[in-house]
Protein backbone atom coordinates (compact mmCIF):
# COMPACT_ATOMS: atom_id res chain seq x y z
CA UNK A 1 0.00 0.00 0.00
CA UNK A 2 1.32 3.30 -1.04
CA UNK A 3 0.56 6.83 0.12
CA UNK A 4 0.14 10.15 -2.39
CA UNK A 5 2.45 12.15 -1.19
CA UNK A 6 0.90 16.05 -2.07
CA UNK A 7 3.98 18.63 -2.91
CA UNK A 8 3.43 21.61 -0.76
CA UNK A 9 2.82 24.78 -3.23
CA UNK A 10 4.29 27.97 -3.02
CA UNK A 11 1.92 31.23 -3.09
CA UNK A 12 2.50 31.39 -7.14
CA UNK A 13 1.43 27.91 -7.42
CA UNK A 14 -1.28 28.77 -4.88
CA UNK A 15 -2.60 31.81 -7.32
CA UNK A 16 -2.71 29.39 -10.16
CA UNK A 17 -5.86 27.44 -8.86
CA UNK A 18 -8.90 27.75 -11.00
CA UNK A 19 -11.81 30.20 -9.61
CA UNK A 20 -14.54 27.82 -8.80
CA UNK A 21 -16.08 29.54 -6.03
CA UNK A 22 -14.32 27.48 -3.20
CA UNK A 23 -12.67 29.25 -0.86
CA UNK A 24 -8.74 28.82 -0.64
CA UNK A 25 -6.39 29.26 1.57
CA UNK A 26 -2.57 28.28 1.98
CA UNK A 27 -1.32 27.04 5.28
CA UNK A 28 2.74 27.34 5.67
CA UNK A 29 2.40 25.05 1.87
CA UNK A 30 -1.09 23.23 2.22
CA UNK A 31 -4.55 24.03 0.65
CA UNK A 32 -6.80 24.13 2.85
CA UNK A 33 -10.61 24.74 1.47
CA UNK A 34 -13.26 25.85 3.63
CA UNK A 35 -16.79 25.56 3.42
CA UNK A 36 -18.79 28.52 1.91
CA UNK A 37 -20.09 31.29 4.76
CA UNK A 38 -23.88 30.61 5.92
CA UNK A 39 -26.57 33.45 5.43
CA UNK A 40 -25.60 34.52 9.01
CA UNK A 41 -22.11 34.70 8.39
CA UNK A 42 -22.80 36.74 4.99
CA UNK A 43 -25.06 39.35 6.72
CA UNK A 44 -22.72 39.64 9.60
CA UNK A 45 -20.02 40.58 7.37
CA UNK A 46 -22.33 42.47 5.12
CA UNK A 47 -23.32 44.72 8.00
CA UNK A 48 -19.96 45.40 9.40
CA UNK A 49 -18.60 46.66 5.55
CA UNK A 50 -21.47 49.04 5.12
CA UNK A 51 -21.03 50.75 8.07
CA UNK A 52 -17.19 50.77 8.19
CA UNK A 53 -16.45 50.83 5.01
CA UNK A 54 -18.08 54.05 4.20
CA UNK A 55 -16.85 55.91 7.28
CA UNK A 56 -12.84 54.84 6.84
CA UNK A 57 -13.72 56.11 3.16
CA UNK A 58 -15.29 59.67 4.35
CA UNK A 59 -12.47 59.96 6.84
CA UNK A 60 -9.51 58.98 4.73
CA UNK A 61 -8.40 56.61 6.72
CA UNK A 62 -6.90 53.41 4.34
CA UNK A 63 -9.10 50.70 2.63
CA UNK A 64 -11.87 48.26 3.92
CA UNK A 65 -12.47 45.42 1.66
CA UNK A 66 -14.25 41.72 2.50
CA UNK A 67 -13.58 38.52 1.27
CA UNK A 68 -12.36 36.71 -1.28
CA UNK A 69 -9.61 38.78 -1.68
CA UNK A 70 -6.17 36.91 -0.90
CA UNK A 71 -3.93 38.14 1.77
CA UNK A 72 -0.40 37.01 1.70
CA UNK A 73 1.76 37.11 4.95
CA UNK A 74 4.46 34.54 3.85
CA UNK A 75 5.36 33.03 0.93
CA UNK A 76 3.74 29.65 1.73
CA UNK A 77 1.00 31.31 3.87
CA UNK A 78 -2.30 33.18 2.51
CA UNK A 79 -5.82 33.47 4.50
CA UNK A 80 -9.28 34.94 2.82
CA UNK A 81 -10.33 36.89 6.00
CA UNK A 82 -13.94 37.76 5.64
CA UNK A 83 -12.80 41.74 5.91
CA UNK A 84 -9.62 43.49 6.41
CA UNK A 85 -8.41 47.27 6.98
CA UNK A 86 -5.29 49.03 5.86
CA UNK A 87 -4.42 52.12 6.66
CA UNK A 88 -3.08 55.21 4.31
CA UNK A 89 0.47 54.51 6.10
CA UNK A 90 0.66 50.74 4.72
CA UNK A 91 -1.62 51.10 1.50
CA UNK A 92 2.07 50.09 0.33
CA UNK A 93 0.87 46.29 0.62
CA UNK A 94 -1.86 46.15 -2.09
CA UNK A 95 -1.09 44.93 -5.04
CA UNK A 96 -3.55 44.10 -8.10
CA UNK A 97 -4.52 41.01 -6.96
CA UNK A 98 -3.79 40.15 -3.53
CA UNK A 99 -2.80 41.66 -0.34
CA UNK A 100 1.03 41.42 -0.02
CA UNK A 101 1.19 41.57 4.15
CA UNK A 102 -0.45 42.21 7.57
CA UNK A 103 -3.10 44.42 7.11
CA UNK A 104 -3.42 46.64 10.57
CA UNK A 105 -7.29 44.95 11.23
CA UNK A 106 -8.62 41.53 10.28
CA UNK A 107 -11.74 39.95 10.98
CA UNK A 108 -13.00 36.96 11.17
CA UNK A 109 -16.79 35.70 11.32
CA UNK A 110 -16.33 32.44 13.02
CA UNK A 111 -19.46 29.67 12.18
CA UNK A 112 -19.28 26.38 14.08
CA UNK A 113 -17.31 24.57 10.93
CA UNK A 114 -14.40 27.37 11.15
CA UNK A 115 -14.24 28.22 14.99
CA UNK A 116 -11.66 25.96 15.85
CA UNK A 117 -9.62 26.75 12.42
CA UNK A 118 -9.54 30.35 12.94
CA UNK A 119 -8.36 30.51 16.49
CA UNK A 120 -6.34 27.59 16.18
CA UNK A 121 -4.67 28.03 12.75
CA UNK A 122 -5.29 31.09 11.60
CA UNK A 123 -4.77 33.37 15.19
CA UNK A 124 -1.14 32.59 15.44
CA UNK A 125 0.03 32.63 11.56
CA UNK A 126 -1.74 36.70 12.48
CA UNK A 127 0.15 36.93 15.24
CA UNK A 128 3.81 36.01 13.63
CA UNK A 129 2.89 38.41 10.62
CA UNK A 130 2.77 41.21 12.89
CA UNK A 131 -1.62 41.79 12.03
CA UNK A 132 -2.19 44.29 15.30
CA UNK A 133 -5.86 43.30 16.23
CA UNK A 134 -7.96 40.76 15.41
CA UNK A 135 -11.96 40.85 15.77
CA UNK A 136 -13.30 37.42 16.05
CA UNK A 137 -17.10 37.82 15.55
CA UNK A 138 -19.36 34.35 16.81
CA UNK A 139 -22.72 35.47 14.91
CA UNK A 140 -23.84 32.39 16.48
CA UNK A 141 -23.56 33.94 20.12
CA UNK A 142 -23.60 37.57 19.02
CA UNK A 143 -20.31 38.40 20.32
CA UNK A 144 -17.40 40.38 19.42
CA UNK A 145 -13.64 39.81 20.51
CA UNK A 146 -11.67 42.23 20.23
CA UNK A 147 -7.79 40.98 20.06
CA UNK A 148 -4.82 42.96 20.18
CA UNK A 149 -1.48 41.64 19.71
CA UNK A 150 1.31 42.56 22.63
CA UNK A 151 4.70 40.64 21.59
CA UNK A 152 3.96 37.60 19.63
CA UNK A 153 0.64 36.85 21.21
CA UNK A 154 -3.02 38.30 21.41
CA UNK A 155 -4.59 39.19 24.39
CA UNK A 156 -8.25 39.62 24.81
CA UNK A 157 -9.02 43.32 24.52
CA UNK A 158 -12.38 43.31 25.12
CA UNK A 159 -15.62 40.95 24.51
CA UNK A 160 -18.73 42.54 23.41
CA UNK A 161 -21.96 41.24 23.53
CA UNK A 162 -25.75 42.47 24.04
CA UNK A 163 -26.69 45.70 23.90
CA UNK A 164 -23.04 47.27 23.83
CA UNK A 165 -21.72 49.31 20.55
CA UNK A 166 -18.45 48.05 18.54
CA UNK A 167 -15.37 50.95 18.57
CA UNK A 168 -12.07 50.81 17.69
CA UNK A 169 -8.93 53.16 18.06
CA UNK A 170 -8.25 52.14 14.54
CA UNK A 171 -11.74 54.80 13.37
CA UNK A 172 -11.64 57.69 16.14
CA UNK A 173 -15.45 58.08 16.20
CA UNK A 174 -16.63 55.33 14.75
CA UNK A 175 -19.30 53.19 16.76
CA UNK A 176 -21.61 50.25 15.45
CA UNK A 177 -24.47 48.78 17.77
CA UNK A 178 -23.78 45.62 18.06
CA UNK A 179 -27.88 44.94 17.85
CA UNK A 180 -27.03 46.37 14.19
CA UNK A 181 -24.08 44.20 13.61
CA UNK A 182 -26.51 41.20 14.21
CA UNK A 183 -29.31 43.04 12.44
CA UNK A 184 -30.66 39.49 10.38
CA UNK A 185 -34.03 41.24 9.27
CA UNK A 186 -36.23 39.27 11.69
CA UNK A 187 -35.59 36.00 9.68
CA UNK A 188 -33.19 33.81 12.21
Amino acid sequence: MSTEVIPKLSFEEFRQLPIDGKRYELVRGELHVTPAPNTKHQFVVHNLDMSLGPYVQKNKLGEVSEAPLDVRLAEDTAFQPDLVFISNARTGIIQENWIAGAPDLVVEVLSPSTAAYDRATKLPIYAEAGVPEVWLIDSQAKTVEVLKLQGKKYFVETTQAGDQVLTSNLFPGWQLPLTDLFDFRGRF
